[in-house]
């Protein structure tokens, strides 16, 4: 199967944002993650601008991708105003926001890349005709978010967050991420054939996916908190 010009854009869009946070792990200034943002911008809409392959396949996921993290916001307030699990600690353009412009735009991406790749495997698995086709794709959709998680999450702490040792320093631990988070990562994106059930409209996969992104997450700290 041929790598379309669509693929190639989401490709390249996943290798800058990992350079990205590679580079504000070493600089710590929050306001390099804009420059990927207009990376991403930029090759996503002239992808749908060309409207060649793979086209509405990146419309869905980009919708999917902005309903998503505006769901989750709500419960990411929570997690760092509220129950303070996570504190930022370089805001950009809005000093009072919790979560940081940038941050919150850099989740539309990765939500973006996840709903795209899990669709686009999905769709490969039932053209060759793959039993459990929307399983398989949801398995690696979800591992690769748990790996992508860690990896981002690694990278930006210290710099752009850090966790309240109060609540995790007594739970398990990869490297410097707490171990819920790719756990409940790798849960989150495992229900993509939920989400996207029946071609569903990519707005309310998009609402289901982020509560369930925020769920997860604040269960599998409960559960990792009381059995630590």
């Amino acid at each position: 199967m041929e790598t379309s010009k669509t693929d190639k854009a989401v490709v390249t869009v996943a290798v800058t944002t990992l350079l990205t946070f590679l580079i504000v792990n070493y600089i710590g200034s929050i306001w390099l993650l804009y420059p990927n943002l207009l990376i991403a911008i930029g090759l996503f809409g002239y992808c749908i601008w060309q409207n060649g392959e793979g086209t509405s396949l990146l419309s869905r996921s980009l919708l999917f991708g902005f309903t998503a993290t505006l769901t989750y916001i709500p419960m990411d307030w929570l997690f760092s105003r509220k129950v303070h699990l996570i504190f930022y600690l370089r805001p950009d353009f809005l000093a009072n926001m919790t979560t940081p412009i940038g941050l919150i735009l850099s989740w539309v991406v990765f939500a973006t890349l996840t709903g795209y790749c899990y669709q686009q495997l999905e769709m490969i698995c039932r053209n060759r005709e793959v039993a459990g086709a929307a399983l398989l794709a949801a398995a690696t959709t979800g591992i690769g978010a748990a790996v992508g998680s860690t990896v981002i999450y690694g990278l930006g702490s210290s710099h752009l967050w850090t966790w309240n040792a109060k609540w995790i320093d007594t739970t398990p631990h990869i490297a410097s991420v707490p171990l819920f988070v790719p756990v409940a990562f790798l849960l989150t994106f495992l229900l993509c054939p939920y989400y996207f059930h029946r071609e569903q409209h990519a707005a309310v996969a998009g609402i289901r996916c982020g509560i369930f992104m925020g769920a997860l997450q604040f269960f599998c700290f409960l559960l990792f908190y009381i059995w630590r």
